[in-house]
C-alpha cells in the first residue's frame, strides 16, 4: 500500500491535533510535518520536498498566508497537491485558492470521511470541492447574471459587498488582498457606473437591484 504523506499547515495547534485524531487511524496516511505559517511551509519544503505529497492548508495564518504559499508551491513543487481546508466558505476565498493552483477546497467542519475522501481525491491529482463550496460557487455564479447589466466587474461586486457589510478601505482590502487605495479606487468606480452621489446611495441601490443580498 502506498502511504500519502501529508503536511498539516494551521495557525492553531487544537486544529491541528484534531486532524491528527481524525487521521490516526487510516494507515494509508502519514503525517510527516506541521506548520504555522506558509513561511514554515516553505522552510520545509526546500528541505524535505521529497517527503510531502498533499499538504492541509488553512488560509488566514499569521504572515504568509495559505493563498500566497499556495501560489509558490505550486509553481516550485509540481509533485505537491495542495487541498484547502478552512473556515471559509466566501466565493472569493474559494476562487483565490484555486486560482493559486489548489485542487481541493473542503470546510473544517467536514466529517472524517469526507477529509479523508478529499485527501485521496487531490492526491490523485484530481479535484474535490464539499458540498457546501460547490453550492456558494453556484449562488456566486447566479448572481454574477443579477450585476452584469450595471457594468461592475466581479472584483467590484466583492468590494460592494464588504461595504455594504461597514468594512472600511483597509479592512475590506485585507480581506480582498489588496490595498486600500485599489478598495478607494474600485469605490470611486461603483459610484461612477452606478450614477449615484454618496456610499449611502450606492448600498441602497445595491439592495434595490439585488446586488448583494
Amino acid at each position: 500500500m502506498t502511504t500519502i504523506k501529508i503536511l498539516l499547515a494551521d495557525d492553531h495547534q487544537i486544529i491541528r491535533n484534531g486532524i491528527k485524531l481524525m487521521l490516526k487511524k487510516n494507515v494509508e496516511f502519514e503525517i510527516v510535518s506541521e506548520a504555522s505559517s506558509g513561511e514554515e511551509v516553505i522552510s520545509y519544503l526546500e528541505r524535505n520536498s521529497n517527503r510531502v505529497d498533499v499538504i492541509l492548508m488553512d488560509i488566514n495564518m499569521p504572515g504568509m498566508g495559505g493563498i500566497k504559499a499556495t501560489e509558490i508551491i505550486t509553481q516550485n513543487y509540481k509533485n505537491i497537491k495542495i487541498l484547502a481546508l478552512t473556515m471559509h466558505s466566501e466565493e472569493t476565498f474559494i476562487t483565490s485558492m484555486m486560482k493559486a493552483g489548489a485542487l481541493g477546497y473542503i470546510l473544517k467542519e467536514a466529517n472524517t470521511n469526507e477529509l479523508i475522501t478529499a485527501i485521496n481525491t487531490v492526491a490523485s491529482g484530481k479535484k474535490y470541492y464539499s458540498n457546501e463550496v460547490s453550492v456558494a460557487m453556484i449562488n456566486a455564479l447566479m448572481s454574477k447574471d443579477n450585476f452584469q447589466g450595471t457594468g461592475l466587474s466581479e472584483r467590484e461586486i466583492e468590494v460592494l459587498k464588504y461595504i455594504a457589510a461597514g468594512d472600511t478601505n483597509k479592512e475590506a482590502g485585507e480581506k480582498l488582498f489588496i490595498s486600500p487605495r485599489t478598495v478607494e479606487t474600485h469605490r470611486r468606480n461603483i459610484l461612477s457606473k452606478l450614477d449615484v452621489k454618496n456610499t449611502a446611495e450606492m448600498i441602497k441601490y445595491a439592495y434595490l437591484h439585488h446586488l448583494i443580498e
